[in-house]
């Protein structure tokens, strides 16, 4: 009895892994005996069923041990779901499931960054989708998805100037090709990003892959056909477009996006009579603003069809783009090409002026109304009435490029010039319209009268084509390059400052 004790003390005091060992080699040495002490034949007779055991021992364990990837896809899509309807609490359930089950696969890491996104840790959501799809390489599709659609939401502010994200935003978008999920909606992103970039090439091959699923896409290929002069392919894209939204406004005549739609396939095509009564109609049904802004620009494009040769065509002009005045009284295309009309046309009659202070009597649109009263006072030079006017609108809204280029322009003319707040007007109206080549001159002029000749001569040159006030345009710079010393360039502005003045005709922007 004595000795057992003294066994079982020994025993005890071994240490496990030793223990662990000696148990590892008994059970080997059991194995061993047993396999050695039987016949070969009736081990070989065994051998399948022997083989057939261990297979299924081991299938069930892996079965035990990995999920289904069906079970798996079921909670992403429920967390989907729940995020969806703004049930985080609900979405945290299932993502536990998958952690549980799924750990460290890219779907519960999905899951876990759009739950993270979903609770307002966007850094924590950035990381672990960086993890799933890092840029250059290969990863989880959806993951890509989610990184082109970020980056292409992100601030413009941030990303200005810097391509870099557009390209990385493309690849993103082009791995996520590779699941139908997101196919369809990662090559409307694709054509988008391309045509940013005038990429019409890459731009047309998406949007031709998507358009047989998304007939609305053969419009947006018309107009890059139409830009391209690719008549055949133009034609056939119209005709795709036309059907698709013809039947939708068939189907419900309020639809106003399908006849939007179809009103540019019609003006695409040159019927700009059936574009207008198509749109003229919608409005009877229905007075949406997409209507009124489509019928708007209608009334631009067949104004800036109009000729210059005569008063008649003048007339026209102004009429269409008076009736895009009254259609869309805010629009700011409309609001520029008439007040740009006003100031250089020399049609600013005491009669267009009463029309426009009747408009501004009813309370229509005051700013805007102040802004083109202002505009035909600046074209006759009537300035301190100009500038009332314009300080008016610019009180009612600051941030409209044309009335910030007319009151600049109002304060760098005529007596009482103001030229320090004249140039501070116009630099944020280049920048806010992106450069536009009515706003560098005007800036450009202002410079002149600053006696910034340099400044004055680089805004002016980039703007002599634009084809207005040609004359005046000239003249200054003439007195720029004097102030500079080149009398050679000089002289040759002079003369045709004096060229253009003698063919000096009104013309419509």
């Amino acid at each position: 009895m004595k000795g057992l004790l003294i066994v079982h003390e020994e025993i005890d005091s071994q240490p496990l892994s030793e223990r662990l060992l000696e148990l590892k080699d008994a059970i080997l040495f059991r194995v061993q005996t047993w396999f050695f002490t039987r016949h070969l034949e009736l081990l070989l007779q065994g051998a399948p069923a022997l083989i057939l055991a261990v297979g299924l021992l081991l299938l069930a364990a892996h079965v035990r041990r990995a999920p289904s990837s069906t079970l798996i896809t079921r909670y992403v899509v429920a967390v989907e779901q729940a995020l969806e309807n703004e049930d985080v609490s609900s979405a945290k359930v299932y993502v536990r499931k998958l952690v549980l089950m799924d750990e460290p696969g890219p779907q519960t890491q999905y899951a876990l960054a759009r739950l993270a996104e979903s609770e307002g840790d966007t850094s924590r959501a950035n990381r672990l989708m960086n993890d799933l799809a890092p840029y250059p390489s290969v990863g989880y599709p959806a993951a890509h998805f989610w990184m082109g659609k970020h980056l292409q939401q992100a601030d413009s502010g941030e990303n200005a100037g810097d391509t870099m994200w557009r390209d990385q935003a493309i690849h993103h978008f082009e791995q996520s090709l590779r699941t139908a999920e997101f196919r369809d909606r990662a090559q409307e992103k694709l054509a988008e990003l391309y045509l940013e970039t005038n990429d019409t090439a890459q731009a047309v091959r998406y949007l031709e892959e998507s358009a047989p699923r998304r007939p609305e896409f053969y419009l947006l290929l018309a107009e890059v056909y139409s830009q391209r002069q690719d008549n055949v392919r133009l034609l056939r894209a119209l005709r795709h477009a036309r059907q698709y939204f013809q039947s939708r406004v068939d189907r419900d005549p309020a639809d106003a996006e399908a006849r939007v739609s179809l009103a540019q396939v019609h003006r695409l095509d040159g019927n700009l009579a059936e574009a207008e009564t198509l749109l003229q109609e919608g409005l009877v049904a229905a007075d949406a603003p997409p209507l009124r802004n489509a019928l708007a620009e209608l009334y631009l494009v067949k104004a800036g069809q109009q000729g210059i040769s005569d008063s008649r065509h003048l007339a026209q002009s102004l009429d269409l783009l008076t009736k895009a005045l009254e259609v869309a009284p805010d629009h700011p295309k409309v609001v520029d090409r008439l007040a740009m009309f006003l100031r250089y046309s020399g049609a600013s009659s005491d009669q267009m002026r009463d029309r426009l202070r009747d408009l501004l009597a009813t309370g229509q649109s005051p700013a805007t109304m102040h802004l083109l009263v202002g505009s035909s006072l600046v074209a006759d030079g009537r300035w301190n009435d100009a500038r009332r006017h314009l300080v008016q609108a610019y009180r009612l809204n600051s941030r409209l490029p044309s009335l910030l280029n007319q009151l600049a322009w109002a304060l760098a003319s005529g007596e009482d010039t103001e030229l320090d707040r004249a140039l501070r007007l116009a630099e944020i109206a280049v920048r806010i319209s992106g450069g536009e080549p009515e706003m560098r001159a005007t800036r450009g002029r202002i410079l002149a009268g600053l006696e910034r000749w340099q400044e004055a001569l680089t805004d002016l040159e980039a703007v002599l084509l634009i084809g207005v006030e040609q004359a005046e345009l000239h003249a200054t710079l003439a007195q720029v390059y004097l102030a500079l010393g080149d009398h050679e360039m000089a002289k040759r502005h002079e003369a045709l400052a004096a060229r253009r003045a003698r063919q000096s005709t009104p013309r419509t922007p």
